[in-house]
């Protein structure tokens, strides 16, 4: 049973919750844990608020049902890892199909056969392997899965790996379906010259400026500090206790940043990716406004620019296949280390040959 008791300290009277907690058969022991308030309303408050979270707690662990899971995630209201309002609708989604599935059992079998009753696929098309298939059939078969992967392959990998990391499920290699081979779409310098021309708003240029210059994957970006800037390198950060990806900071990046005088903690105004479609200040639309005023192809997205930084790096400063896991952090399934971490030091030399 939970107490509400006042601190007998002659220089506070905090008042604090101790006990153990019942719910379910399960049992939480609290030890002395601060209301941070001498007023017994708000007191109760944060006991009433305790309890509450304690009941989630207990009944996640207790049920480690996929559908439990998913509604954590869906309320998680930290901007670092919150969700999209479009990915919670696609984690809703899942439900239907995993919602009963212990986390623990759920494997990439299972996985696939959801996805197919999620978004169903012709049969032949779903079991004739890319190489019996016309030139048609295989843009259908690439479409279809690369819709299935997007949209349900994404939300429940994002779901598992949010059970991992607490602990209730061990980690996985969630496997997406293959898609045949598309070359890279990326900006010409010119094209960039013309968005940055076209655009209106200021925060749009200097994200396509730093995402063409850096590699950067956009949340990479939006994670990016003034503090993470130093030494004229950036360190860039997709997830908190990741290792940072270290960048040699290009003379045009510079140029832009230091056109800015009021600085707050992050460089970028948006915390999520695509969130606030509709909103006028939003990333989505300024983005989309941008080439639109442009004349540039929508397929162009803001991950468009890491792959304009690899082939800008190969044709423009002729770095081969390691320089551009080093410099960029791109990996294979055999690599062991998430980021590159280590800076070579043809680096600086390369990213600066950039136009």
């Amino acid at each position: 049973m939970l107490k509400v008791k006042r601190r007998k300290d002659i220089k506070s009277d905090i008042y604090y919750v101790t006990g153990t907690f019942y719910y379910e058969g399960e049992s939480r022991y609290i030890n002395k844990i601060s209301c941070k308030t001498t007023d017994k309303k708000e007191a109760n408050k944060f006991v009433y608020k305790l309890i509450d979270n304690l009941k989630k707690d207990i009944s996640l662990h207790t049920s480690k049902k996929y559908s439990a899971v998913a509604d954590l995630k869906i309320n998680d209201d930290d901007p670092d890892t919150a969700p999209s309002l479009k990915t919670i609708e696609l984690i809703k989604k899942t439900k239907e199909f995993l919602g009963n599935y212990d986390v623990r059992t759920i494997d990439n079998d299972l996985i696939r056969k959801k996805a197919f009753e999620s978004y169903p696929m012709e049969d032949y098309l779903r079991r004739t392997p890319y190489s019996d298939l016309s030139e048609e059939e295989k843009k259908q078969k690439s479409a279809k899965l690369n819709t299935i992967n997007r949209n349900f392959i994404c939300p429940v990998s994002l779901v598992l790996n949010f059970a991992s990391s607490k602990r209730l499920c061990e980690k996985m290699v969630i496997k997406r379906f293959k898609l045949i081979e598309r070359p890279p779409i990326f900006f010409t310098p010119e094209e960039v010259e013309k968005c940055l021309q076209s655009a209106s708003m200021f925060q749009i240029k200097l994200l396509m400026v730093f995402l063409v210059y850096t590699g950067a994957r956009l949340q990479e970006a939006l994670n990016a500090k003034w503090e993470d800037i130093q030494d004229n390198k950036i360190y860039l950060w997709e997830n908190k206790g990741d290792k940072p990806r270290i960048v040699e900071m290009h003379k045009n990046l510079k140029e832009w940043l230091d056109k800015i005088n009021d600085r707050g903690k992050y460089i970028f105004m948006w915390r999520q990716t695509w969130s606030n479609k509709k909103e006028n200040e939003g990333l989505y639309f300024n983005w989309r406004d941008m080439l639109r005023q442009a004349d540039i192809s929508f397929e162009k997205t803001p991950h468009k620019c890491r792959h304009t930084f690899a082939t800008w790096l190969r044709k423009y400063a002729n770095c081969d296949v390691q320089d551009l896991k080093d410099i960029g952090g791109w990996k294979d399934d055999k690599s062991v280390a998430i980021y590159s971490h280590i800076m070579p030091d043809t680096m600086p030399k390369k990213i600066n040959l950039l136009p």
